[in-house]
């Protein structure tokens, strides 16, 4: 205890000597305290989730101490070279204490290709309100897992085609040395999405992300395969002769992903963005027979940011078809007429191998609407309910200069798995309404918020937080 109250103490004085670069670049450094009580055994569902992790679960109090400070790339993009670093400590009173780093980071940046090594979580879009921050497969509800990544930097005019069509990508390779049930695997992770310009205010993008859970030592099935099979893993090949006969059989790993779809669309006083993912877990995912799962959101927002309403979200997640409810059907070749492939029961997010499911730290990556199954020993065991669906509204904006206030409800439907359904369906209603104060004169802010679930999913429970926060440049 009193060594990680000393080391946070370094990390807090440490932060701005370290941030004393050259005028205009100097490192965003922030100190925030936040108490959280609850009158059930755990928090309520929208306290915690899409917190990166930040919070000890299963606790019905909880004071939260967070220390970091960032800097950020240059705006100039004429520059041939820049450089973004970046970090937090974490201090977690729920019962027990728990002290670790949330993010840490270093970026080179190389004119529109940058470097990264570390753990650094996405960036908020649609106003903090969406219920997966936009990606049902990255939602800022876990830990960043650390790893090495090459990515652009934004959109990148193509070639011949630059003056209406960009795209933008990002090569990753993480380490999950979180207590899983397969220890020491790695998490790829690669993306490439390609943006027209229709207009000056009009812009459609699509792309794909793929992630797959490879290597790794399992408790079942041994040394699973490393970097000799690394190619069969991130081009959704088939195992080799070490691998199990189910990746064999199917892929090798874990491969899992999404198409994206966003437009967005400009006028004078308002913004508006619609949002679409598409999961899929295998080739009948890819081939759209799971084509009315999957989450769709809208987003609009209003230029005039000291409006009474400034932001509105509304998401739809369904997750029910899952590409049918038989896995096997019959799909004879002149060479094997017995011959028979998968094409359902995709069960979402979880695995026959990696069986902590698509989790990091005890918790989901993605929507945090899949809730994981923690075991006795502390490590998650998968998803209980991958079929559901879900309605979300989002609301943001200000009251006066100095405070704003956000309040989001979610409904949800559980049904859990095709191969163990609930003997009847569980709703759930979560909602959350949080109150900021900013003083513009001396840089710190105040935060109230009160939060409720109630239904069949989690126990019916009411809470509240307050927070300060401190913001040194």
């Amino acid at each position: 205890m009193i060594r990680n109250i000393i080391i946070l103490s370094l990390f807090l004085f440490a932060g701005p000597l370290f941030s004393q670069e050259k005028k205009g670049s100097f490192a965003d450094v922030t100190v925030s305290e936040t108490t959280l009580v609850s009158s059930g055994k755990d928090l309520p569902f929208w306290m915690t989730a899409n917190n990166n992790g930040d919070f000890a679960l299963h606790h019905p109090t909880c004071l939260l101490f967070k220390a970091g400070l960032k800097r950020g790339l240059e705006r100039d993009s004429l520059k041939k070279w820049g450089y973004t670093y970046g970090g937090n400590m974490v201090f977690d009173l729920a019962g027990s204490t728990e002290f670790h780093p949330g993010e840490y980071w270093f970026g080179l940046r190389y004119r529109s290709l940058l470097f990264k090594a570390g753990a650094e979580s996405e960036p908020i879009i649609y106003g903090g309100l969406s219920s997966t921050n936009g990606n049902m497969y990255r939602s800022g509800n876990a830990r960043p897992v650390p790893g090495l990544s090459v990515s652009s930097r934004g959109f990148i005019p193509f070639f011949f085609a630059k003056k209406w069509l960009s795209f933008r990508f990002q090569y990753e390779e993480g380490l999950l040395w979180d207590h899983q049930a397969v220890t020491n695997a790695h998490l790829h992770h690669k993306n490439l999405y390609f943006k027209s310009s229709f207009s000056p205010s009009l812009s459609l993008s699509l792309g794909i992300d793929h992630y797959v859970f490879w290597g790794g030592i399992s408790p079942v099935y041994g040394d699973q395969p490393g970097l000799s099979e690394y190619f069969r893993y991130i081009l959704g090949m088939k195992g080799g002769s070490g691998a199990t006969q189910s990746d064999q059989i199917n892929v090798a790993g874990n491969g899992l992903g999404s198409y994206n779809l966003e437009l967005k669309k400009e006028w004078e006083n308002v913004s508006a963005s619609f949002y679409w993912n598409h999961p899929f877990e295998d080739r009948s995912g890819m081939e759209l027979v799971n084509i009315r799962d999957g989450l769709w959101g809208i987003h609009l927002g209003k230029k005039n940011r000291t409006a009474f309403i400034t932001d509105f979200v509304y998401e739809y997640l369904y997750t029910l078809n899952q590409s049918g409810s038989y896995h096997m059907k019959p799909s004879p070749t002149p060479e094997d007429p017995t011959r028979r492939t998968g094409r359902g029961m995709d069960n979402y997010f979880n695995h026959g191998l990696y069986t902590s499911g698509f989790t990091h730290y005890q918790q989901m990556m993605g929507t945090p609407l899949f809730v994981p199954v923690i075991g006795t020993d502390g490590i998650s065991q998968g998803f209980e309910s991958t079929r559901m669906w879900m309605h979300h509204f989002g609301l943001k904006g200000a009251i006066i200069n100095n405070i704003s206030w956000k309040s989001f409800i979610t409904w949800s439907r559980n049904f859990g798995t095709y191969g163990n359904s609930y003997p009847t369906p569980l709703d759930e209603f979560s909602f959350l309404a949080e109150c900021l104060y900013s003083s513009k004169k001396i840089p710190f802010n105040i935060k109230a918020g009160i939060a409720c679930d109630y239904g069949d999913r989690f126990e019916h429970r009411y809470g509240a937080y307050l927070g300060i926060g401190f913001h040194f440049q």
